[in-house]
């Protein structure tokens, strides 16, 4: 044992020399993937001159991959002895490589927690500042350029990154630290050719109280805008406007914002995206393009494993072909089902889980996750939709209706107007809501009767659409047009107790707004008779529309398109076995292990059973269908565990961190 003890010791004085390279520390190298690695703020080199991948972040570590899988190190590559301040073993924190005129260059934040500049609210200020390392080799050793320091020796600045503008003067763009004054900063200072030194003082570019998005709580419980600032890195898309990722928090959860520059420049303004553009608990990104050419964001996951924070280096693929960059999530890694539904006895917003798909479990003990009073001009909502977007936002629309108004005491009518006009449950307007972590939510509601007159030749008739008459806009649900490039949200509607038919609007990003006018997407042959509740699912090829007939009583039917907007061509292959009215079709894939043989799954509301329950049947191929009974029915493998008598549900997917971030605030 003390054999044992003076060799780890030796090892460790090795380990300290300052100024030696990897070779002399001897280091233990390991091949491991990129998600068993252990990492903040990493930063990936795409080194065409060799051909390989070189990440680096906290901790200095340098490490190398031919595929992006597959990594190779720890190479200690960071020579500091030149960085007088700095002391023999400061912190390094988030390191980036920047190739430039034939020569590497590393920035990196420096630490000496021995030399102390300040006290700002009983917080203590160590020497922190960013500098500047070369060398000839991606894979170093790197010494600093110079021997001047770049940034003020008497604040804390990080985050130092690189930026060439379009006149080829070279500029850091680091971090002011929020320690100096609870409001931290993103600034610039202009570098000399070579990067040996400074040009000039600093600019503030922006602030962390000028962001719309991140959060927390002042001394008095209220919300305002976080004080943090990091990880700036700046980026050109194809159409060639500037921006900029910076990461902050909302709450307790570290999250990737971006912001604009509305002049091309540094200068800016700096114009902020009103919500973050990753999901939450990822941050501190980078954008570097494949050798095969795609965009990718390298990005730290930060979770809490064990009561301890983890942090493991994750890629997003980034689309960058238009003036805002959008990050695109990866389905495959879902883990677990989502459920909102609604109740007749509360009208509020009601979420369940399932791991397996047919054991489902009410958050909250089944008490409205949003109260419908809160949201809603009608003080209750029905007929709530989920989507999850390829950013990893989560979309919510809600048809904005209580029909139990009178019961509940929020008007003194049984509608909200005229019955006999606009007919039974009218309304004008629905809710949308969007989150990235099912928690905090935006909120808007969008008034549809503010809509102009239009007119659709359908079958060879007429169809006029009033809006300003509209009887009502139920059922919203979204899904993401492909060919248009925007979320679109079909819905039920009808001009005063008219036929119902189905229509779309195109929402922005921001899912706040519609863009454009109402479009009309199907109808009953000749009008008919009503048909409500449109679903659309796309499989391979091919969308396929599940909606509700009132031919002869309500019954879902089934449709298909080569386009999402249509025509849709209705066919009778649809089968449940019900008998009763039934509606509120969903249909959506089981995360079954073989992708290859996908099952599907339709999902329906029975209203006239009593207690109201949902119906499932199970189809492979959109022709043959299989019913497997109703929730806690005689044989069915579909259970609840602490919920009953829900209407009017949908389903779609969250990961594993995201089912167990919402089990555990739910739990409180």
């Amino acid at each position: 044992m003390k054999l044992t003890r003076l060799f780890a010791l030796a090892v460790a004085m090795l380990l300290c020399v300052p100024g030696t390279t990897y070779a002399q520390r001897n280091m233990r190298l390991r091949t491991i993937p990129i998600d068993s690695m252990v990492m903040s703020d990493p930063c990936i080199l795409a080194d065409d001159a060799t051909q390989m991948y070189y990440m680096t972040g906290t901790g200095g570590m340098l490490w190398k991959s031919p595929d992006l899988r597959m990594w190779t190190g720890p190479y200690r590559v960071a020579v500091t002895d030149g960085i007088k301040w700095a002391g023999e073993r400061p912190e390094i924190w988030a390191a980036e490589l920047h190739k430039y005129n034939g020569k590497y260059y590393y920035f990196a934040t420096f630490t000496n927690n021995s030399i102390r500049i300040g006290e700002f609210k009983g917080n203590v200020i160590p020497r922190r500042a960013s500098h500047i390392l070369v060398s000839d080799k991606a894979e170093g050793p790197y010494r600093p350029v110079g021997k001047s320091d770049y940034l003020p020796a008497d604040r804390p600045t990080l985050d130092g990154t690189f930026w060439v503008d379009k006149d080829n003067n070279p500029y850091m763009v680091f971090c002011g630290e929020w320690l100096e004054n609870w409001n931290g900063t993103i600034e610039k200072i202009r570098l000399k050719k070579d990067l040996s030194a400074p040009v000039g003082k600093s600019k503030v570019l922006f602030r962390a109280f000028d962001s719309p998005w991140s959060r927390e709580k002042d001394i008095k419980g209220n919300d305002i805008p976080n004080k943090v600032t990091d990880g700036p890195w700046l980026f050109r898309t194809q159409t060639g406007k500037l921006g900029m990722l910076w990461t902050s928090w909302v709450f307790g959860d570290y999250t990737q914002g971006v912001a604009y520059s509305e002049s091309g420049t540094l200068d800016g303004p700096w114009i902020q995206e009103k919500e973050p553009i990753t999901p939450p608990n990822y941050g501190h990104g980078m954008l570097f393009r494949t050798f095969d050419g795609r965009l990718m964001m390298s990005v730290h996951s930060h979770e809490k494993v064990n009561g301890r924070t983890r942090r493991v280096p994750h890629l997003f693929p980034v689309n960058d072909s238009g003036d805002k960059i959008k990050v695109i999530a990866q389905e495959e890694k879902m883990d677990a089902y989502l459920m909102v539904y609604h109740k007749d006895q509360d009208h509020g917003l009601h979420m369940a889980y399932s791991e397996d798909g047919y054991t489902w479990t009410a958050f909250n003990d089944d008490k409205p996750i949003i109260a419908g009073d809160t949201i809603a001009e009608q003080h209750g909502i029905r007929d709530p939709h989920i989507y999850r977007g390829k950013d990893g936002a989560y979309f919510l629309a809600m048809t904005d209706l209580h029909v139990f108004g009178v019961r509940d005491g929020f008007r003194k009518t049984e509608w909200e107007r005229d019955g006999k006009k606009y007919g039974w449950g009218n309304n004008r307007g629905m809710v949308f809501m969007k989150s990235y972590d099912l928690i905090h939510w935006t909120h808007k509601v969008i008034d549809f009767t503010k809509f102009p007159k239009q007119q659709y030749v359908v079958d060879g008739d007429t169809l006029t659409m009033n809006w300003s008459e509209v009887g009502c806009v139920w059922a919203p649900e979204t899904v993401f047009d492909e060919e248009a490039g925007k979320m679109m949200v079909h819905f039920t509607t009808r001009e005063g107790v008219g036929m119902n038919t189905i229509w779309y609007v195109y929402m922005n990003d921001s899912f706040d707004k519609v863009i454009g006018e109402p479009h009309f997407l199907l109808s009953a042959p000749k009008l008919k008779y009503n048909i409500i509740d449109s679903d659309i699912i796309k499989v391979a090829d091919t969308y396929h529309m599940f909606y509700v007939s009132h031919e002869s009583g309500a019954t879902p039917r089934h449709a298909t398109s080569q386009k999402i907007t249509g025509p849709y061509r209705l066919d009778d292959y649809y089968y449940d076995g019900e008998r009763q009215g039934h509606e509120a079709p969903n249909c959506w894939r089981r995360l079954d292990k073989d992708a290859s043989d996908p099952t599907y799954v339709v999902m329906f509301d029975n209203y006239h059973i009593r207690p109201m329950n949902f119906g499932f049947v199970e189809t492979k191929d959109f022709f043959t269908y299989k019913p497997i009974g109703y929730f806690d029915g005689k044989g069915s493998k579909m259970k609840r565990t602490n919920f009953a008598e829900q209407k009017h549900g949908a389903v779609t997917y969250i990961t594993k961190e995201e089912l167990e971030r919402l089990k555990k605030y739910w739990s409180k």
